[in-house]
């Protein structure tokens, strides 16, 4: 390589690295809300609970170092047509008036990572994910965290939070919401059972 395209290289190499470099600071990932056996809405707990979060993020110092300012959920595909995390994260969303992405399908969790990790507009800020519980593990790894093992079906009130720091791996954090009537107290506890299915509709009588 003459000294011409050698310096050419090395130019795009360095109008390049800001994006490539830019990372969050935290990146918090929660599941869906308590859903209906069967179906892909959330049940009257888990409508509880979405609404409870936003106010459970906006006044817990851990999520505002910074503060939240992107929100991802699972988008709808012909394979996964669950709202559940869409209805969980719009109360948040509108309680500090962002726009909600569901850019990204259930399976997307490489290109979901990778957008975190390479778009320069999400460096140094906090990110809130809520996806499908069967694919956390997937975006945990992906982000380049240790991973979780998987995360137990009867298990709604715990969030994963991954923090990055400067020339380190990305750290990941565990934490009880402690939001609900029945959230673990401890990680010892047991989560409570799941409701039975039911196939009867929500509006009939007793």
């Amino acid at each position: 390589m003459n000294k011409k395209n050698l310096c050419l290289t090395l130019a795009l190499l360095v109008s390049y690295s800001p994006s490539l470099t830019a990372v969050p600071k935290n990146v918090i990932i929660i599941r869906h809300g308590e859903k209906i056996p069967g179906e892909n809405h959330l049940d009257l707990k888990g409508f509880e609970r979405a609404n409870a979060l936003s106010y459970y993020f906006s006044r817990t110092p851990l999520y505002n170092d910074p503060t939240i300012t992107h929100i991802f959920a699972t988008g709808l595909s012909e394979t996964d047509s669950s709202v559940r995390p869409i209805q969980t994260c719009t109360p948040t969303a509108n309680y500090y008036k962002l726009p909600l992405n569901i850019d990204f399908k259930v399976d997307e969790t490489n290109e979901l990572a990778q957008e975190l990790l390479t778009n320069s507009k999400y460096n140094d800020t906090t990110v809130l994910v809520c996806w499908s519980h069967g694919y956390v593990r997937s975006i945990i790894s992906a982000l380049g965290a240790k991973d979780p093992g998987a995360w137990d079906d009867r298990v709604y009130d715990q969030v994963y939070m991954v923090t990055f720091k400067p020339n380190n791996k990305p750290i990941l954090n565990i934490i009880l919401q402690k939001l609900m009537f029945g959230d673990r107290a401890t990680f010892k506890d047991s989560p409570p059972p799941l409701p039975p299915p039911t196939t009867k509709r929500v509006d009939e009588d007793s």
